[in-house]
């Protein structure tokens, strides 16, 4: 992973992004720019994919993968002149996807709280946020999942053991039945909770910022919105962390 990311890190990054975004710039001095960036966060994004929960929970960790969604990344910072960078400068988030399907919720659910990280390093929270964006998309892709098929036979995926000793282990998500069961346990789970809770934590599995969802249900403010999400979170964690244990722990 090379140096840590720190704030001086994040300062240095966040220079490089400025240059990126500068139209008013010498078109070489922003490509130089650009390969700079990429030399200091490359190496992080494909550490965190290779790392990603949701990729292990569905059976596609690895550096080959890792690297795919390194690749998807980049296309999304550099699409458009650099959009979405653009965007981080204005304080404005990623793009999320035009819809919220089954996948889109069970990861978010699951997401760690990152205040820390958004508070302290924005540029580091915004990037990771952007590539859980491209690790959705590449399950889809991989597993077939927007196909509209049960389990696409061509997609690589590994398949569900059948002997060995692996057999005792649970089975990684490895289809769309199973994701979409999951999902509806989820929805139930969620109806249970006090109104405020369910309504606070279900905009926020469509990637509704806490100071939105603050001021669509009368709360007092963000962090009240996201003690609510908080605390549902806690509740899905500890229904679901035997059934989906690389989303919501061990």
């Amino acid at each position: 992973m090379g140096t840590p990311w720190t704030a001086t890190f994040e300062d240095a990054c966040r220079l490089l992004v400025e240059r990126v975004c500068d139209r008013a710039a010498d078109r070489g001095d922003r490509d130089r720019a650009w390969r700079d960036l990429l030399t200091r966060i490359g190496p992080r994004i494909e550490g965190w994919a290779a790392t990603s929960p949701l990729l292990r929970q569905v059976g596609l960790a690895g550096e080959d993968e890792g690297r795919a969604v390194l690749v998807a990344v980049i296309e999304r910072l550099a699409a458009d002149d650099f959009a979405n960078l653009r965007r981080f400068l204005e304080h404005r988030p990623a793009v999320a996807a035009a819809t919220v399907d089954d996948l889109d919720r069970l990861a978010r659910a699951a997401e760690p709280d990152t205040a820390e990280d958004t508070r302290r390093t924005p540029l580091r929270a915004w990037l990771i946020t952007l590539v859980k964006f491209a690790e959705r998309d590449h399950v889809r892709a991989r597993l077939g999942w927007g196909e509209g098929d049960k389990r696409s036979v061509g997609t690589g995926a590994d398949r569900l053991p059948t002997d060995g000793g692996d057999l005792g282990a649970r089975p990684p998500v490895t289809d769309a039945l199973t994701l979409a069961r999951i999902a509806a346990e989820l929805r139930a789970a969620m109806a249970t909770f006090p109104a405020p809770m369910h309504d606070a934590i279900e905009l926020w599995m469509t990637d509704v910022p806490f100071d939105e969802i603050a001021t669509r249900l009368g709360l007092a403010d963000a962090a009240t919105a996201r003690g609510l999400v908080r605390a549902g979170q806690a509740r899905l964690r500890e229904r679901f962390r035997e059934q989906v244990p690389l989303l919501f722990g061990a």
